[in-house]
């Protein structure tokens, strides 16, 4: 019995060695083939324009194409359970923004935020920006919370999905002013500014990235910074705390893989895309077009805390705000 005990475990052994000895040759060829990116959005908004300038570094670093793949809708579940359920293999992504925090606190998800990805890097923090249409008789956000209370219901304001950032910004918005105004939700930022711009809506709680342009064409008015500190694209514009008390809302903009995807090829992936964000030209140009590029990006191990954090936080904004969804 000994000897065949000791031969099935030098086979185990060596089995081990072995799968293991091809996940690391897999990874080292990794990429042979195109790669994926998902971006759970309309075309046009601040996400996609960030996925697609990642994309073209990505694919000059690996010598394979990267391609961008819109999948909006349902507040970017539709394009995250495509990537949840996607083979581990690292050859399909997904652009992960704030939104994936914030869902596990207002949808019932077929799949486990936390457990069904790897976080693999985080590169953007995420502006939100209060703009209004240049009719709107307020050019402070003192003189917009006095317009709201004396038109009760009458105000619109527009945002990029049910239960995104911008909505939940507006939510609480009215809970710490006392206001009531009409939530008008899109699949995605540019189809919500849009209706800003032509007076549709009287307001957006707008990604900054995809706005800037309209505010510095004069076709929008920016009222305030939804942020905690004031945005380095617009040092002057003060933030909506400095009027409204306890008012902020922030996010964020990384990249994920389904959560089996070999270390090897996270590691793999991690490097690139920090080397691709990280590049001066790319650097410069996303700030230029408004995005709030991070100095350092997160590998991976800090993004997964970072998006643990993320989810109770955007638990008690959700609570806090009393925002349902049906």
């Amino acid at each position: 019995m000994f000897p065949c005990a000791r031969l099935l475990q030098l086979l185990i052994v060596c089995a081990a060695s072995l799968s293991a000895g091809v996940t690391a040759s897999w990874a080292q060829s990794f990429p042979s083939r195109p790669i994926k990116l998902v971006v759970p959005y309309v075309p046009g908004g601040g996400a996609d324009t960030v996925a697609r300038v990642m994309a073209q570094g990505l694919t000059e670093e690996f010598g394979q194409t990267v391609l961008v793949e819109n999948k909006g809708g349902a507040n970017t579940i539709i394009g995250t359970e495509f990537v949840a359920n996607a083979p581990p293999d690292g050859y399909t992504l997904l652009i992960c923004t704030t939104a994936h925090a914030i869902n596990p606190s207002l949808y019932k998800l077929n799949f486990d935020t936390l457990k069904a990805f790897t976080h693999v890097t985080m590169h953007l923090g995420a502006s939100l920006l209060l703009v209004v249409h240049p009719s709107v008789p307020a050019n402070n956000v003192s003189e917009l919370i006095a317009l709201a209370k004396a038109q009760p219901g009458k105000l619109t304001f527009a945002s990029y999905g049910t239960g995104s950032p911008g909505h939940l910004a507006g939510e609480l918005f009215m809970k710490l002013t006392g206001t009531e105004m009409l939530h008008i939700p899109y699949k995605g930022s540019s189809p919500s500014i849009a209706d800003v711009v032509a007076g549709r809506a009287t307001m957006s709680f707008a990604v900054l990235e995809p706005v800037l342009p309209f505010v510095k064409s004069g076709h929008v008015k920016a009222l305030g910074v939804v942020m905690a500190e004031r945005a380095t694209q617009l040092p002057e514009m003060p933030t909506i705390g400095e009027t409204v008390k306890g008012f902020a809302i922030s996010g964020f903009n990384g990249v994920c893989a389904p959560s089996a995807t070999p270390k090897p090829v996270i590691e793999r992936l991690n490097a690139a895309i920090i080397k691709v964000m990280t590049n001066p030209a790319v650097r410069d140009r996303l700030i230029k077009s408004g995005s709030d590029v991070l100095e350092r990006p997160l590998p991976t191990p800090e993004f997964e805390a970072f998006v643990r954090g993320e989810v109770l936080r955007w638990q008690k904004i959700v609570q806090d705000a009393g925002v349902k969804v049906n």
